[in-house]
C-alpha cells in the first residue's frame, strides 16, 4: 500500500519536473538562437539524421538525466544525446508523433528498465523543442 502511494507521488513529481524543464528550455532556446546555423542547414539537408547544435544537445542531456535518472543510468552523454539526434531525425523526416514516441520507448530500454509511453511522450516534447 505504501509503495503504490509513493509511486504515484513520484510520477506526479516527474511530470511536474518535465513540464517545468520544457518551459525553461523553451525560454532558453528563444534567447539562444544561432541564426547562422539555422539558415545554413535548413534548405540543403536531406539526410535522414538531424544535426543538433551541441549547446542544445548538452541541455537535453542534463534535462534527460534529471528527469529520467533510471533511463540515463549507465549511459554516457553521447548515448543520451543520441536520443535527441534520432528523435529530431524522425521528426524532420515527417514521421507521425505516435511512431516517434513508440521508437523512443523501444530504444530507451536500459537493462530491465524501459521508458513508459508517458515518459517517451515527455522525451518527445523535450526533443521537439530542441530540433
Amino acid at each position: 500500500m505504501f509503495s503504490g502511494a509513493l509511486a504515484s507521488r513520484c510520477v506526479s513529481r516527474t511530470t511536474a519536473a518535465i513540464a517545468a524543464s520544457a518551459t525553461v528550455f523553451a525560454l532558453l532556446l528563444a534567447g539562444c538562437s544561432d541564426d547562422s546555423s539555422s539558415t545554413a542547414g535548413s534548405s540543403s539537408s536531406a539526410a535522414p539524421t538531424a544535426q543538433v547544435d551541441s549547446g542544445k544537445a548538452g541541455m537535453f542531456v542534463v534535462s534527460y538525466r534529471n528527469a529520467f535518472p533510471k533511463l540515463a543510468e549507465g549511459r554516457d552523454d553521447a548515448a543520451v544525446s543520441g536520443v535527441l539526434t534520432q528523435t529530431c531525425g524522425d521528426i524532420k523526416a515527417g514521421k507521425p508523433e505516435s511512431d516517434v514516441v513508440a521508437a523512443i520507448v523501444k530504444n530507451s530500454k536500459n537493462g530491465a528498465t524501459a521508458a513508459t509511453t508517458e515518459e517517451a511522450q515527455a522525451i518527445f516534447q523535450m526533443a521537439k523543442l530542441m530540433c
